[in-house]
């Protein structure tokens, strides 16, 4: 049996998991004077370190954040552009001017996806009617460069109108971007742009809202806050008339059903706090498995942790820093960190095909560290293709058998594009 060895400088790392670490990064800011920080957090004792002594901007714009872990920047939408801190100096890097070649407007939601090292959003243009003067609201899923500021819109067409603030999420397995209009849960297929899916969130055993969701690539599963509002009856007598006054709110850890839209509550008992800050201001941590978001306001600020697996809430602490007030947009470097996707783009057009013989074979499969092709009859060629329809290495070959070394493959799905004496063969492998 022949072996050989694919060059697969493109999926080499430099960075190992235990390197990167588990770190939790944010934004403290101070109002007065006003100021930003990027500043790592002690989950546990609440306590946040500026990692700069200089302020990167004088306010933040909560409608996304990113987290770059193969660069080690963080970015978000500050007073004048988006801005880049080099996470090791906490200095600015870059400032950039959203340009988006469309026209005018926003990027809202954004996160950066894995997967393909890509920072994805919502762009949001207004477009008005020259004969009317009606304005319409427009919104496609859209890509940002960091050092440029230019969006790129994927969306053929407008895909929605407006977003709740309720966060945002990417699933960098199914390649799928997640955002939601209050009462659907809309899913946006980050090939192309098309809405992938857009179910109506129910909730079967109990609760109104589901806030502050974020995808787990630890268990790939998407887990958010479920809310129940209570609400008192107040009868005013100068005017007759009874009003429904905010009472107290129930917050209990939930997970979605992406495709059905079902949330279910993992927490049996409310987490027991009435408020918590608003648009995906939380994280994951893929090792510990916990949840973490932020209740409370001003100089009453807590970090809570919650456990993915009971809903019980592991650890709460008061947020203190040299000044801050708030610690907002926070996310940890490891979560998601170097996954693959494992939904092939359905641009890419490849499917498994087999001839009548069956004359190849793969295995192990899903595989390790090796995978052997066998076939009957003498091969000729072989292709390795990624999800998305990149040939990684394309190899002309002899004999009937070889063994691959496929260490330095990320998991994920994979194809084989196997040709010999007697036709060719696709086949989808798996790591």
């Amino acid at each position: 049996m022949k072996s050989l060895i694919f060059s697969l400088f493109t999926f080499s790392c430099t960075v190992s998991f235990s390197q990167l670490g588990n770190t939790m990064y944010g934004l403290a800011r101070t109002t007065n004077p006003a100021a930003v920080y990027i500043a790592t957090m002690d989950p546990v004792t609440g306590i946040a370190t500026n990692i700069g002594q200089t302020s990167v901007s004088s306010s933040i714009n909560l409608t996304g954040a990113a987290l770059n872990p193969y660069n080690n920047r963080f970015c978000f939408f500050g007073d004048n552009g988006l801005k880049s801190i080099d996470l090791s100096t906490g200095q600015l890097t870059n400032t950039a001017t959203i340009n988006n070649p469309n026209g005018t407007g926003y990027f809202d939601l954004f996160r950066f996806n894995t997967s393909d090292s890509l920072m994805y959003g919502l762009s949001r243009r207004n477009i008005t009617n020259p004969q009317t003067g009606q304005v319409t609201g427009t919104m496609y899923l859209a890509t940002i460069d960091e050092l440029t500021g230019t969006v790129t819109e994927i969306s053929p067409s407008s895909i929605g109108q407006a977003f709740a603030l309720s966060g945002s999420a990417i699933d960098p397995h199914q390649m799928v971007f997640y955002y939601s209009n209050g009462s659907q849960l809309v899913g946006l297929d980050m090939y192309n742009g098309s809405i992938y899916s857009n179910p109506t969130l129910t909730f079967p055993n109990g609760g109104q809202h589901f806030d502050n969701f974020t995808y787990s690539c630890s268990d790939t599963t998407m887990y958010g806050l479920v809310r129940t509002n209570y609400y008192s009856s107040v009868f005013n007598p100068l005017t007759g008339m009874t009003t429904q006054v905010f009472d107290s709110a129930a917050v209990h850890l939930g997970k979605v059903d992406a495709m059905s839209g079902a949330v279910t509550k993992i927490s049996t008992q409310s987490i027991g706090v009435n408020s918590f800050s608003v648009n995906g201001s939380s994280t994951i941590d893929p090792v510990n498995l916990i949840y973490y978001f932020i209740s409370g306001s001003g100089t009453g600020l807590t970090i809570y942790g919650v456990s993915l697996t009971t809903g019980l809430v592991v650890s709460q602490g008061a947020i203190s820093n040299a000044g801050a007030l708030y610690f907002d947009m926070m996310r940890i470097q490891s979560d998601c960190y170097e996954s693959r996707p494992t939904r092939v783009d359905p641009s890419a057009n490849i499917q498994e095909t087999f001839t009548s013989t069956n004359m190849v074979k793969v295995f192990p499969n899903p595989f390790t560290d090796q995978i052997t092709v066998s076939s009957e009859v003498e091969l000729q060629k072989i292709e390795l293709i990624q999800a998305n329809g990149q040939v990684l290495n394309s190899l002309t070959v002899s004999g009937k058998d070889f063994t691959f070394e496929t260490s330095q493959l990320i998991n994920g799905i994979y194809f084989l594009q196997v040709t010999n004496v007697e036709g060719m063969e696709i086949i989808k492998i798996i790591k």
